[in-house]
């Protein structure tokens, strides 16, 4: 593993508002020649081996990680223009496809980009790398796998059934705050037949909302909440496997699958080393350090993995609906949408606060 050092900042930007960003620096093995920045949603440890991987392939480049949570990289990277990352990687597909859409991002088109599926990039700008099931987690203290909900319908049954012992233990994202939990929960508003119903009932016991799919595992596991609703499948996955807690629920009924997507802004410093490590990224080696190293559902069908994502989406049943990367994202990002999604959400959670 490369030497690294981690520094957690406070960004105060011109707007006076201040985001939090942990900075991950691996200086290069060789001589620098060049840096390669990168803003990123993605936990560190998650793409640290490709990190590590594309140094020894180049070294001469150094990387300055900034590590964000899905809402706030989008407004940091607008707040910090005209200064711009080489590389921006994200799973909330809305605000990345606007970004691309608004101007921000440059064309590349490669051997590995013309090797992705169709409803893996748009417009030779913005390209998806991995997919990730919204999945339901349960503390297996509390239920047994075989007594857990495989719908939203058997959910909802559960939670009226205990309803005390649920009372400020059900955790998701916070929509406001964080732009996958909100792509996410839009996407069950336009899917779900008993989105209202779930969303009342969130609400009647008092749900916790938090930053992170990594935070709800946490509080799942250590039995501080006891169902955790649209947590991202693949850091779900890891901890169901270290810890024996913590269970991984697909719905029957529908999950959906958010793609990790990344693309070049126009304003790179250094967009050619940009452009290598987007590639290295999408290429069958890098795609399958994500799929053994960090139990990422990789795009690229040629992987092996435990669950190639590209299988998802072919299987005969009909509950895996990806969300393809297109113009239809961007009414996720209409104004008089969103304003109507936070006013149902907060009358609901605020009315049992």
């Amino acid at each position: 593993m490369n030497y690294f050092r981690r520094l957690t900042l406070l960004l105060a930007l011109w707007s006076g508002a201040v985001f939090a960003e942990d900075v991950y620096q691996l200086p290069a093995i060789g001589n620098e020649t060049s840096v390669l920045q990168i803003y990123a949603a993605a936990d560190f440890p998650v793409v640290e081996p490709v990190l590590a991987e594309f140094q020894k392939r180049h070294p001469d480049v150094s990387i300055r990680y900034s590590e964000f949570n899905t809402r706030v990289l989008y407004e940091s990277y607008l707040e910090g223009l005209p200064k711009s990352p080489d590389l921006v990687l994200s799973s909330a597909m809305d605000l990345q496809v606007k970004l691309v859409n608004d101007g921000h991002a440059r064309p590349h088109k490669s051997d590995q980009t013309q090797a992705l599926p169709k409803w893996a990039k748009w417009r030779d700008e913005v390209f998806g790398f991995t997919y990730e099931p919204a999945v339901i987690v349960i503390n297996n203290k509390f239920l047994s796998e075989d007594q857990q909900p495989k719908t939203r319908s058997e959910l909802l049954d559960l939670i009226r059934q205990e309803s005390d012992r649920l009372m400020g233990k059900i955790g998701t994202f916070d929509i406001e705050k964080v732009g996958v939990g909100y792509l996410t929960w839009a996407h069950d508003r336009q899917q779900s037949g008993s989105y209202g119903r779930l969303l009342e009932a969130f609400g009647t016991h008092r749900a916790r909302r938090f930053p992170s799919s990594s935070s709800m595992l946490r509080s799942v596991n250590s039995g501080e909440i006891l169902i955790a609703y649209n947590v991202l499948g693949s850091y779900a996955k890891s901890w169901s496997e270290r810890y024996s807690n913590v269970s991984v629920v697909m719905p029957d009924d529908y999950t959906a699958l958010v793609m990790r997507s990344a693309f070049i802004p126009k304003r790179a410093p250094n967009p050619e080393i940009a452009h290598r490590f987007l590639d290295f990224l999408l290429s069958v080696d890098g795609q399958q350090l994500l799929a053994d190293e960090a139990n990422l559902f990789p795009i690229r069908e040629e992987v092996v993995g435990d669950l190639p994502a590209h299988s998802l989406s072919q299987r005969p049943d009909t509950r895996f609906q990806p969300i393809p990367l297109s113009l239809s994202l961007l009414m996720y990002n209409d104004q008089a949408k969103r304003d109507l999604i936070f006013e149902e959400w907060e009358a609901a959670m605020k009315t049992f606060d």
